[in-house]
């Protein structure tokens, strides 16, 4: 039971590592920044129904406050020429309409609640949105930085990097090495002793021809 749960500890570990890996900053708030534009788009859709029905239901309003006022105006006028039946009938279908209009009123005060409601939303997403933008702006430059940041830092500090400071060290030693070599040599050829150089037989004789013509002189 025990190694059951050690591999599943394990599997889980490993499943939350690869979804570490894949949760690249950049990438996942785009992606979120993706999904807050289709909620705000899907929010926008349902006020502009929401508005439709509104006005739709606004005009049912004044269609029967219009038949109202007709049924009013025939209930008059059948009074006035005494037909008892038509003003009835009038009086009747008024009293029904206003029933109507009752319930049509309230119904709109229950719509421009949803409406006022979706509004809300939208204004509230629309302003998240923002928010986001402008963060989404900072995190990216922040991300941007902090990558190339890492991977300066993990070239300085990878073993790669100290073989080549040690070779650079080496290289750098090779360098002073051949220069104190040529120094030396410059040295010596400075300070070695003159040889003895061989002269033909002739420059000989006049050297010495011209060596005891100075001591006569002298």
């Amino acid at each position: 039971m025990g190694i059951f749960k050690r591999v599943k500890t394990i599997a889980a570990a490993d499943f939350n590592h690869v979804l570490d890996k894949c949760e690249d900053p950049v990438s996942m708030v785009k992606q979120y920044i993706r999904e807050l534009e289709a909620e705000l788009a899907k929010a926008q859709s349902a006020l502009g129904n929401q508005l439709y029905f509104e006005q739709k239901h606004e005009g049912y309003i004044r269609q029967v406050k219009q038949t109202i006022q007709d049924r009013k105006r025939q209930q008059q006028l059948a009074l006035e020429k005494k037909n008892d039946e038509m003003a009835k009938m009038a009086i009747q279908d008024r009293l029904e309409q206003e029933k109507k209009l009752q319930a049509l009123e309230e119904q709109l005060e229950g719509i421009k609640d949803q409406t006022n409601q979706l509004k809300a939303q939208v204004v509230k997403l629309k302003e998240t949105y923002a928010d986001l933008q402008n963060r989404k702006t900072m995190l990216l430059s922040r991300a941007t930085t902090a990558q190339t940041s890492y991977r300066v830092k993990n070239t300085l500090f990878s073993s790669q990097s100290e073989s080549i400071v040690n070779g650079f060290a080496r290289m750098e030693d090779k360098v002073l090495h051949l220069e104190s070599k040529a120094s030396a040599l410059d040295y010596l050829s400075k300070n070695r002793p003159l040889q003895d150089k061989t002269y033909s037989l002739e420059v000989e004789e006049e050297f010495l021809k011209a060596k005891e013509a100075m001591e006569k002189q002298a």
